[in-house]
Order: C-alpha cells, then structure tokens, then sequence
C-alpha cells in the first residue's frame, strides 16, 4: 500500500491467488493471466519478501467467486491506527471487500465512504505528509472529497492528480518507496502535476518499464520487479539493496507489487 509510511509497515494483509484468477481483469498493460500454478508461486514469493523484512503478513484466504480478489491494496487505505473504507471503483469487485474489512477491523478503527463516492486505494500515494489521489476510471470527485476529509481530518494534506485514460491507477505509473525518491513512468504524467515535493527526487523510468516502477521500499532495501533494467540501475546506482522477485503473473492482470497487500502500523 502506497499510502503508508516506513515505520507503518509492520504487518500487512494479503489475500491468497483465487482458482478463477485467470479470469481477472486486464484491460491496460496486461493481458491477463494465464499460469495459476505459476501466479500461485509468484504470490508465496512476494509474501516471503515481505516476511524478510521483517513484515507480519496475515494472509486471508482466496474467494474463488472473485478472480481480482489478491488485489487488496484497492480495498482499504490505512493512515496510522484507523483505515479508510473506499467503495470500490469496478462492480466486479466490489464482493471482496467484506473479508479484508473483518480483518481490518480487528486491528484499527474503521471510516467508511458512503457509496455515493467510489474509489480504489491503487490510486493513494503517499510522500512525507502529503497524500495525493488519482481521478481516474476508479475514482470519481465524491470519493475524492470524502477521503480528503478522512486525510485533513489526521492532520495531512491531500493533492488530486488527473490520472490518464491509458492507465489504470495512480500507483500504476509510479511509486515512492521511501519520501526521497519518487519513480515516475515516462509519457503519463509530467513531474510537476505533484506540485512541490521539496526533498524527493523524480526518477524517470522508460516506458516500455512501467510494470517495474512500482516499488516497495524498506529503508535501504526495496522489493522490485525482475526484468526492469533501468529500475534497476537507477537505485542500485542510488545505494539501495534490491530484493528481485517474479511478477509476470501479477503485471498480467493489470497489477503491481503494492497492489498485493494493505501495510498498517
């Protein structure tokens, strides 16, 4: 989850792969899954990552019923001890909510968006204490308005970026795996629709990349997608110690690291 903060990364939810995840929607940069045994490993990886770094992962069972049900990252966005109930942007999925929810509210308070507002927490990003949301096909302008009220409410600013038809989520074209740097994917957005981020600097990673912009940060260490040689480089050259895993099942449906789990405190 993007909207979280190193020292709120102590557990996070994850859903296991669902028998029916080779129907999963892929409408973007994927084109849907097709290997369930190998998403089903590729899933073990990823939570193993999170384990060595030290993560308690709690992990939820799959619901066949659901084929994007893994995706947790759009169900819930947490900011220190509550959690921010968005109703999600696609009907499909919407059903996969109440099993993350009763996890959830076993370990902090819940607020809830009415569902006049639809939102997904792919669209949350987080830098310092400013949070931004992408208007997108998921996000519409009451949702907008009711997490902003949830955000200003704990003391934080919140800044809207207009998320282009091309591309899904916020968290889809770039990442901020910690407050000092930000990967952006070429040809998006431009770097200024974040407005002033004094301290973080702006790492333009190629389009042909985009899957490998999303990046999970812990400190000097930062999970990333095998096969993105300019992700790479760019944060080996920066001194950070790289943690590769296999997400080529993952980025089929259309997803990314963070989308796979909700970090809290």
């Amino acid at each position: 989850m993007s909207s979280t903060t190193l020292d709120q990364r102590n557990n996070a939810i994850v859903r296991g792969v669902p028998a029916s995840y080779t129907e999963a929607l892929a409408v973007h940069f994927g084109k849907g899954p097709t290997d369930l045994k190998l998403a089903k490993q590729q899933h073990e990886g990823y939570t193993e990552a999170l384990r060595q770094q030290g993560v308690n992962v709690i992990q939820i069972p799959a619901d066949d019923a659901f084929p994007d049900c893994v995706f947790v990252e759009d169900m819930a966005v947490s900011l220190g001890n509550k959690c921010f109930i968005p109703y999600p942007g696609h009907q499909t999925r919407r059903g996969e909510q109440p099993a993350v929810i009763e996890e959830l509210g076993k370990h902090l308070e819940l607020v809830y968006m009415t569902n006049e507002g639809m939102m997904d927490g792919g669209d949350v990003l987080r830098i310092g204490d400013v949070l931004f949301i992408g208007r997108s096909k998921r996000t519409n302008d009451s949702g907008i308005a009711q997490f902003r009220k949830f955000v200003e409410g704990e003391g934080l600013e919140l800044r809207v970026i207009d998320i282009p038809e091309h591309v899904l989520h916020l968290t889809s074209m770039c990442s901020c795996p910690n407050d000092a740097i930000l990967l952006l994917t070429d040809g998006t957005i431009p770097a200024h629709a974040f407005g002033e981020i004094s301290g973080t600097e702006v790492i333009i990673i190629p389009a042909q990349e985009v899957r490998g912009a999303n990046v999970i940060g812990f400190g000097n260490k930062m999970i990333v997608a095998k096969g993105y040689p300019t992700v790479t480089k760019e944060l080996q050259s920066r001194g950070y110690e790289l943690i590769h895993i296999d997400t080529t099942q993952i980025s089929a449906a259309d997803a990314s690291l963070t989308c796979c789990s909700v970090f809290f405190r």
